[in-house]
């Protein structure tokens, strides 16, 4: 497999520098973008925890292996906290040595010119093939790409060893890695099985590559121990992923996802692709000859190597089912390996056959072809429109421009980036919410999906006492918009979080941010009094006394309510109509034998009436129970639309049971619609009464 070349020495080594150079400047101009993909804030918010003397899993929660994140808190340790351009920087530092290390497997498993190939290929993809998103961030997968390149290197040098910690490292930057262990364990398994090794010598050809890869692990494992966040690192990083992220998508899903490089492959270099069927269909037909030549025997275990790492890679990058594109980083450079292996072969096996006057020719017009069609792919890539910036940018600002640099800031939301754009620590440890409220990013995101199940056990309590230990001068709420589908998650879906924001803080700029999806909460200085919203006393006494509801020809009173716009009990075409604009909210405590709640609720006609310049955007109906112990349980939630939807403008009825405790409190919440705009949100609840068990 190692033929000489022909090639000046010093010619391989130019290449490679220029083609690092170019990687460089290809990527160049995307260094300055704020933040590729929401991966790349979740990594600066942690590095801004550790950098600050904190501990990964015990201090800053996210569910992958340590390495990433440690490896950017050094690098903000040297640049500067949450320097994108330093990100941005690493990672084309990052495939620019990967592809080095594929450079040198493919001079040693074949030629020079494969190597050169392999590189190429590598260096094109990883800037033109996937979405920009995708392309550009610093993602775990370009850490597993590089690890597992040189790793694949050292193990054919005869460096097991060095290859096993290779993989480890590996596994420490995301663990399905851990699969591409398979390829040297394959190798040793079969040249076992050929030469017939006994199980000792096996296992003793197999040790030191196992010994390489516990050995980054057992080092990881000693330093989260001594920092008491071992126990919640194998959490995160393991069970957590198992228990509830993984479940999410099914095996059929998984499969599926495993076509799509093949189909970006396919779309974008039609031949490469090709070649690389070819190339592995050859590679495969030999590894299962039953009686290879001497050459060919010397040569087939790099090809299972690479055979065995394909599969590996590509199910590695598959077994999360959801078919992002940075997932597949991981596969990348073994295909890269295997076309760079046929490209080069290609003009030579030309050359060989027996009509190679004419095929040899037609051989280097395919290769150059491929090289056209590289190019013009990049050019393409580049000329496309620029990601938008996220619309969490103004909200951050504002935070930024109205905080100290030493302040700390909470976001409810999946929005990390808001961390990063205003520049400001985390107060919690959960960098995103998504534990405190169980949505599993990008997959149980419907509306009506209750993801209860998913709550880590714990984490609310948690989160309480690191914002009571230290209360952030700000706090973010994404719900009011589809911020990547938190409009399932108000604060009140959290009553203790709801409870403690408003004790202690009050909303600014609400007209300039709820418009745009985000609620700004700022902590209150010492001394000023909490705002009236949520407590009795903003509905004056007479109003309270009209809205009792009624139970067998009596009235339970009001307990507590807050409408700020007013609120009031009438008559209206037959029905006893309870108005209460949005927002608002009307407590009432069930009569002992209760065993249900009827009645109705709608939005006046006039509020989306054809005439009306402001009509409403709709407004949210909940209602709760709330037992003696103070856990909630909720009855209903049901978004009006009327402008948008016809079927939302009757009267909506409903008939509610109460759990078998008997007593509680029952509340009535109207919020305003998506957007928070308040206008025209003319709401009302109908006939409310109490249905008594017998």
């Amino acid at each position: 497999m190692n033929a000489p070349s022909r090639l000046p020495r010093w010619l391989p080594w130019l290449t490679i520098l220029a083609l690092a150079a170019g990687i460089f400047a290809l990527r160049w101009p995307t260094f300055g973008f704020k933040v590729w993909n929401v991966d790349e804030a979740i990594h600066a918010a942690v590095a801004r925890t550790l950098l600050d003397g904190g501990v990964l899993y015990r201090d800053a929660v996210d569910q992958r292996t340590p390495l990433t994140y440690y490896a950017v808190a050094a690098l903000f340790g040297v640049t500067g906290a949450n320097n994108v351009w330093a990100l941005h920087a690493l990672a084309a530092a990052l495939i620019a040595a990967t592809g080095a290390g594929l450079f040198l497997l493919g001079r040693e498993w074949q030629r020079t010119g494969a190597g050169l190939w392999a590189m190429l290929l590598f260096s094109v993809f990883a800037s033109a093939l996937f979405h920009p998103g995708d392309a550009f961030a610093l993602n775990t997968e370009w850490f597993v790409a590089l690890f597992t390149s040189w790793a694949a290197w050292a193990f054919q040098r005869g460096a097991r060893l060095g290859a096993g910690i290779l993989f480890g490292l590996a596994f420490l930057s995301k663990q399905p890695a851990l699969l591409d262990l398979g390829a040297p364990v394959a190798v040793l398994l079969h040249a076992a099985w050929r030469n017939g090794a006994g199980a000792r010598r096996t296992l003793a050809r197999l040790a030191p590559v196992g010994a390489g890869f516990l050995a980054p692990l057992a080092a990881a494992a000693v330093y989260f121990a001594l920092r008491g966040a071992l126990a919640d690192g194998i959490f995160y990083s393991w069970t957590y992923n198992l228990r509830y992220y993984g479940p999410e998508i099914t095996a059929t899903e998984r499969v599926a996802s495993a076509f799509r490089p093949f189909a970006l492959l396919g779309a974008h270099y039609p031949l490469v692709l090709a070649v690389a069927a070819g190339s592995a269909g050859c590679a495969l037909f030999r590894v299962l000859q039953r009686k290879p030549d001497v050459t060919e025997e010397a040569g087939n275990p790099a090809l299972l190597y690479l055979l065995v790492w394909s599969v590996t890679s590509l199910a590695a990058a598959a077994a999360g089912g959801r078919a992002f594109d940075h997932y597949f980083i991981q596969f990348l450079p073994p295909f890269c390996l295997v076309a760079g292996l046929g490209l080069d072969a290609l003009p030579r096996c030309a050359r060989n056959h027996r009509r190679g006057a004419w095929l040899r020719p037609l051989a280097w017009l395919f290769c150059a072809t491929v090289l056209v069609q590289a190019g013009r792919t990049v050019a393409a890539f580049l000329g496309q429109a620029r990601l938008p910036v996220d619309s969490s940018l103004r909200t951050a600002e504002y935070v930024r421009d109205h905080s100290r640099p030493d302040d700390r800031i909470f976001v409810w939301g999946y929005h990390p980036d808001i961390y990063l754009f205003a520049d400001r620590q985390p107060a919690s440890r959960f960098v995103y919410a998504s534990f405190l409220t169980g949505l599993i990013p990008w997959t149980n995101t419907a509306p009506g999906k209750d993801t209860s199940y998913a709550i880590v056990p714990g984490a609310r309590e948690t989160l309480l006492r690191e914002l009571t230990a230290r209360p952030p001068a700000f706090i973010v709420d994404c719900s009011p918009g589809p911020n990547r589908s938190w409009q399932k998650y108000p604060l009140d879906t959290f009553p203790a979080l709801r409870d403690f924001v408003d004790a202690r803080y009050r909303v600014v700029e609400a007209a300039q941010f709820i418009p745009q999806g985000y609620r700004i909460y700022r902590l209150r200085p010492a001394g000023e009094p909490a705002e009236t919203a949520g407590t009795a006393s903003e509905l004056p006494p007479a109003a309270r006394a009209r809205l009792g509801i009624g139970v067998l020809g009596e009235q339970v009173p009001l307990t507590e309510g807050s409408a700020p716009h007013g609120a009031s009990r009438n008559l209206v075409d037959g029905r006893v109509e309870y108005f209460a604009h949005a927002p608002s909210r009307l407590t009432y405590r069930c009569p002992p034998r209760a065993a249900a709640l009827l009645g109705g609720f709608g939005i006046r006609p006039g509020a989306y009436a054809p005439d009306n310049r402001g009509a409403t955007d709709g407004a949210e109906f909940i209602i709760r129970w709330r037992g003696a112990d103070g856990a909630e349980h909720e009855l209903l939630r049901r978004l009006l639309r009327p402008r948008e939807q016809e079927a939302d403008r009757p009267v909506q009825a409903f008939r509610l049971e109460f759990p078998a405790e008997p007593g509680g409190l029952v509340v009535l919440i109207i919020d305003p619609g998506p957007f928070g705009n308040v206008a025209s949100d003319w709401t009302f609840w109908t006939d409310l009464r109490f249905e008594i068990s017998r």
